[in-house]
């Protein structure tokens, strides 16, 4: 925006210099050529051309000396690129408007042209400045974004932490009901069922059937409760991983994209379903790669295992020896109202897509 500021103030001090009384068409017209010139210098990219189109201004200012008045204009383009050496040429138009007009007006020409200098050494000053100053700018938003990113990826990576922490503790708690209050439970419940059997006095046998009773109905609850924690604390990536780590058979490649919070039965499924199909690759397959892939999306989970194996069976892969663990894949689905593909060709796989 500065160049064309700067480019208007130029022009209409040359059009101030310029005779008011030889304003007629073709003056005009050689005007709007040099105009146009000026335009074409100002947007052209390449120097040569620039120098080309600055010497096509060399016959208009020699066959019409007036218009040298509006050299500065020209000029002022070739001072931004600096490209002195095109302007050693505009000495001719301006001796030839010195010898051939008789005013003092011209004097104006060599101030004016010092004055298109100054201007576009500021505005190319003032160019450099913006540019430097939006690069700073850039260089430290591009630093924040980074920044923020890190800082996500540290919050993110100590989220994980916390959950698998508190995975571990909810395992260990299990485990410590499990060996201790259920151990005792299940004590006392053989010790009060072995005093039912030796017991001959009826009016005790209903208080220790009742409190039988109790004892079964507290260890059932232990047990309900020690399920649901120890379900409640399996991490289906870390799992998945394990599986991965001790599966020898062949390279494994896992990517397990979902949230920490999926349902339990799910869990469950795409582990047992992983599982059988590894055991599938082991047992029936050539393959020396098996891809894993887990997803979630807005509505819905998905799990992709395939294999690049090339054994081919003369019986359908629903009737090999496989098909128990097939038919137990599908009706660990069905019960989820989810589906599942299973391919053989161009190796084993199996698409399974569950509803959240």
């Amino acid at each position: 925006m500065s160049t064309y500021i700067d480019a208007l103030i130029i022009f209409v001090l040359c059009t101030l210099l310029f005779p008011f009384g030889l304003f007629d068409a073709l003056h005009i017209t050689c005007i709007l050529l040099l105009f146009a010139l000026f335009c074409f210098i100002t947007v052209v990219k390449k120097r040569e051309a620039a120098a080309i189109l600055g010497i096509l201004a060399l016959p208009v200012t020699l066959l019409i000396p007036e218009t040298a008045f509006y050299l500065p204009l020209i000029c002022y383009p070739y001072f931004c690129r600096k490209q002195y050496a095109i302007l050693a040429l505009y000495l001719l138009p301006i001796a030839n408007l010195i010898i051939r007009t008789q005013t003092y007006s011209h004097l104006l020409i060599l101030p004016l042209i010092l004055l298109s200098f100054y201007l576009a050494y500021q505005t190319k000053k003032h160019i450099t400045l913006q540019n430097t100053i939006n690069e700073s700018r850039d260089y430290n938003k591009e630093n924040e974004i980074i920044l923020r990113k890190k800082n996500r990826q540290l919050l993110e990576q100590q989220n994980d932490q916390i959950y698998i922490a508190t995975l571990k503790e909810r395992n260990r708690i299990a485990r410590e009901i499990h060996d201790n209050v259920g151990h005792m439970l299940s004590r006392s419940i053989l010790q009060v069922g072995a005093m039912l059997a030796i017991c001959k006095d009826d009016t005790l046998k209903p208080h220790l059937t009742t409190l039988k009773e109790s004892l079964d109905t507290a260890m059932n609850s232990i047990r309900n409760s020690v399920h649901d924690l120890h379900d409640e604390s399996i991490d289906l990536k870390q799992a998945l991983e394990n599986l991965v780590d001790n599966f020898d058979f062949c390279s494994v490649q896992l990517e397990c994209e979902t949230s920490k919070h999926i349902p339990k039965d799910i869990k469950y499924c795409f582990l047992a379903i992983t599982k059988e199909a590894l055991n599938n690759t082991i047992k029936h397959s050539n393959a020396t790669k098996v891809t894993i892939t887990v997803k979630e999306h807005p509505g819905f989970y998905q799990l992709l295992v395939e294999d690049n194996g090339t054994k081919k069976s003369s019986k359908n892969v629903e009737n090999e020896s496989t098909g128990i663990g097939l038919s137990n894949m599908k009706e660990r689905v069905d019960a989820l109202h989810g589906i599942i593909h299973i391919k053989n060709d161009n190796g084993f796989r199996i698409f399974v897509s569950v509803q959240k």
